[in-house]
């Protein structure tokens, strides 16, 4: 599979979480609604801290809802991968039977070798999206934690500071409105992240599902054209080569290998001997080995004497990746647009009129970005799925536009 390819195969899965972000942090903001209560702001933060087991009941529901969804995408995006896998590869193994350099097989549908691989990716797939909800709900727990204990301490020392010598008093409700606008910025900056790694770094919900599904789609690709090689007898695969490659895929590039894991000597086109290794001295299956995470690398089926790539033809890597390069600059622009929007969502649900209008100053400029960058190449065009936010609807929208224009008035 190509990189666009793959892009495309992940994309609903991906927007899925983005979605169930926007919901699950919409639902933390509701909590905070009532902040112009004339109470002090320690009273505020224990009223606050005591919804906590309320509001991880609330998103455990919507996790569950969008949970079931995704695990359908999920085995969709597999289905279709596969499929598509197929349709390009078996008029190729066909042909390679006709002309006597490969054993007649059964057909997919009843091959061993595909069944075994499509478990172990809808398995794979699975777990990867389940940890991704148990991210999110402890992470969303800790972000509303984190949002109400800053704004009552940022909002008692906003308050202690006005009031020093101040000729009208402000209260607890006005210094946390001020507060609440910077936190929520920050909040929404930051999302709820789906998934840590190792290095204790936060993944965003687009970024690891995005990362993910990509790679699941990739795997999908590889293995199936691995389980259908082990059926037409062909034990021998190429990898390609190309320039800057990672340091494991460097070493890997270029050969021939076994996948039965053998060892010894073929022959090119021309006759040249050439030596092959076993498939486990590969770094594959290591994230930052060949076909690992982001690898651009592919694997052929070899066959002794023969050049493979009459039968398993290459595309243009080249112009797919120019253009996946500019889909990539568009999804960049793309994602500032949703975070925009995300915000404005969020301060109109608090009931904020001034931020809103402040944050839908900036939405006009993102998108204006992102109007003029499509608008320059030819091969791209706006895709406004992609730009949706669940909360912002035609209301928002509309209230969002009459704010811009009243800018741009003045």
């Amino acid at each position: 599979m190509t990189n666009l390819e793959n892009q495309q195969a992940a994309e609903p899965i991906d927007l899925l979480y983005q979605d169930l972000e926007e919901v699950l942090m919409r639902n933390i903001i509701r909590h905070l609604r009532d902040y112009e209560q004339p109470i002090d702001s320690d009273e505020w933060l224990m009223k606050k801290l005591a919804e906590i087991g309320k509001l991880n009941q609330e998103n455990l529901q919507l996790i569950a809802r969008y949970s079931g969804i995704s695990q359908t995408a999920a085995l969709r995006m597999l289905e279709a991968v596969s499929e598509s896998v197929l349709a390009e590869v078996e008029p190729c193994f066909r042909h390679v039977v006709r002309d006597g350099l490969a054993d007649l097989a059964v057909t997919a549908e009843k091959s061993r070798n595909m069944r075994r691989v499509m478990k172990g990716l809808q398995k794979q797939a699975k777990e990867t999206l389940n940890l991704c909800n148990t991210t999110m709900l402890y992470k969303a727990r800790d972000a509303y934690r984190e949002l109400v204990q800053v704004t009552a301490e940022k909002a008692q020392e906003y308050l202690d500071l006005m009031n020093r010598g101040a000729a009208e008093v402000v209260t607890g409700a006005q210094s946390r409105q001020q507060v609440l606008r910077q936190t929520i910025r920050r909040f929404n900056d930051k999302g709820i992240p789906a998934f840590v790694d190792r290095a204790g770094r936060n993944w965003t919900p687009e970024a690891y599902v995005n990362m993910a599904m990509r790679t699941t789609a990739r795997n999908v690709a590889d293995q199936v054209q691995e389980a259908r090689c082990r059926d037409y007898g062909i034990t021998l695969v190429q990898i390609d080569s190309h320039s800057g490659a990672r340091p494991k895929c460097a070493k890997d590039q270029g050969k021939i290998f076994d996948l039965s894991n053998g060892e010894g000597e073929t022959t090119d086109l021309r006759g040249k001997k050439i030596h092959y290794y076993p498939w486990s001295s590969s770094s594959y299956g290591e994230p930052d080995g060949i076909l690992g995470i982001n690898c651009g690398h592919h694997r052929w089926p070899f066959i002794p004497g023969v050049n493979a790539r009459r039968y398993f033809p290459t595309e243009d890597m080249e112009e797919n990746d120019r253009l996946y390069r500019q889909t990539q600059n568009q999804r960049a622009l793309e994602r500032d647009v949703r975070r925009q929007k995300r915000e404005c969502m969020l301060f109109d649900e608090l009931g904020d009129n001034e931020a809103f209008m402040q944050a839908s100053e900036k939405l006009k400029e993102k998108e204006q970005i992102l109007s003029s960058y499509v608008e320059k190449h030819e091969d791209l065009h706006r895709r406004k799925d992609r730009e949706q936010v669940v909360g912002f609807d035609k209301r928002i929208a509309a209230k969002a536009v009459s704010a811009g224009k009243n800018k741009g008035g003045e």
